[in-house]
C-alpha cells in the first residue's frame, strides 16, 4: 500500500470538496462507537490540550472544543485544511503527517484523537509507527482515540455493483435495488471511476487473515485502507506501550477484553499512555 497514493485521493479537489459538503463541521458523530469513546475520553482529558488527527474539514472540532479551548488540528492533505481554515480561521491549523510529528513537544497533549478510520490509511508496519509518536505527545495521564476498519466487518470485500455488504445476509429487495440502480443512473461517471479504481486494487489486496490490506468503497474506490481485527488491534495498541480502556464496536457496544472475534464495521480504541 502506498501511503502517498491515499494522501493524494484525500488532497484532491473533489474529495476535499465532499467532505466541506458531506462530513463539514456540524455533521456530529459519525457513529455510536465514536460518541461513546469521546465521552469517556473526556472524563478524563477535560481540559487539556488537545490534537485532531486528520481533521479534514472540521467535523470533530466542535466536538473536541466542548473537551478543551486548547485545541490544534492537522491534516496531512494540504486541501482539506484549506477546507478547515476556511471554516475555523481562528484555530490552529498545520499540514503535518501522523508519522512524524516532530513539530510538537514530548507530553504536549491531554487528548489525541485520530478519528474516520484515519490511521487506516498507512501501512501495518507504519501503524506502529504513528502509535509511537501519538504516545510521545501524549503527556503521563493523557489518552488517546482512535477508530480503525474491521476486517471481519461489511466494508471489507465490497465491490462496485454489490446490493448487500460482504458480511450481511442477502435478500432481495425491490426497493434497495431500483435504489442502487438510481443512483449509480445519477453518477455514470463515479460508477466508471469505481470500477476501474476496483479492479486496478483487487490484484493487489493483502489478506493475511488477521488483518489485511484492501480498497474501500468510499471515494470511489480510490482509497486503499488497513483492515484490523480484534487480536491485530490489542497487539498494535499493547505493543506501542498503551493500556486499553475500552474497545467500542461502531453501535456503541463494548467489545469484550476476552473476545476474540467481532462483526462490526470498525472499532474506536480508548488507550491511556
Amino acid at each position: 500500500m502506498s501511503t502517498d497514493h491515499n494522501r493524494d485521493v484525500f488532497d484532491s479537489a473533489r474529495v476535499a470538496a465532499a467532505y466541506v459538503e458531506y462530513a463539514g463541521p456540524t455533521d456530529g458523530f459519525l457513529d455510536r462507537g465514536e460518541a461513546a469513546a469521546l465521552v469517556a475520553a473526556a472524563s478524563v482529558a477535560r481540559g487539556t490540550p488537545v490534537l485532531d488527527v486528520g481533521v479534514g474539514s472540521g467535523r470533530t472540532t466542535a466536538l473536541l472544543r466542548l473537551v478543551s479551548d486548547h485545541y490544534v488540528a492537522i491534516d496531512y492533505a494540504p486541501n482539506m485544511i484549506d477546507a478547515f481554515r476556511r471554516n475555523f480561521p481562528d484555530l490552529q491549523a498545520h499540514v503535518a503527517d501522523a508519522r512524524n510529528l516532530t513539530a510538537f513537544t514530548d507530553g504536549e497533549f491531554g487528548l489525541i484523537v485520530f478519528s474516520n478510520n484515519g490511521i487506516d490509511t498507512v501501512t501495518h508496519e507504519e501503524r506502529g509507527q504513528v502509535l509511537a509518536e501519538f504516545g510521545r505527545l501524549l503527556a503521563n495521564s493523557g489518552v488517546l482515540v482512535f477508530s480503525t476498519l474491521n476486517r471481519n466487518g461489511p466494508s471489507f470485500g465490497e465491490k462496485p455493483f454489490q446490493l448487500s455488504r460482504p458480511t450481511q445476509r442477502f435478500s432481495f429487495s425491490p426497493k434497495r435495488a431500483v435504489t442502487a440502480i438510481g443512483r449509480r443512473l445519477l453518477d455514470p461517471a463515479g460508477v466508471v471511476r469505481s470500477v476501474r479504481n476496483w479492479w486496478s486494487a483487487k490484484s493487489r489486496v493483502d489478506d493475511r487473515g488477521s488483518w489485511a490490506i484492501a480498497p474501500l468503497a468510499a471515494h470511489d474506490f480510490a482509497l486503499f485502507m488497513h483492515f484490523t481485527t480484534v487480536s491485530d488491534v490489542r497487539s498494535l495498541v499493547t505493543g506501542a506501550g498503551f493500556t486499553i480502556v475500552e474497545i467500542f464496536a461502531d453501535d456503541g457496544s463494548i467489545v469484550a477484553p476476552d473476545a476474540v472475534a467481532s462483526s462490526a464495521d470498525n472499532f474506536t480504541i480508548v488507550a491511556r499512555k
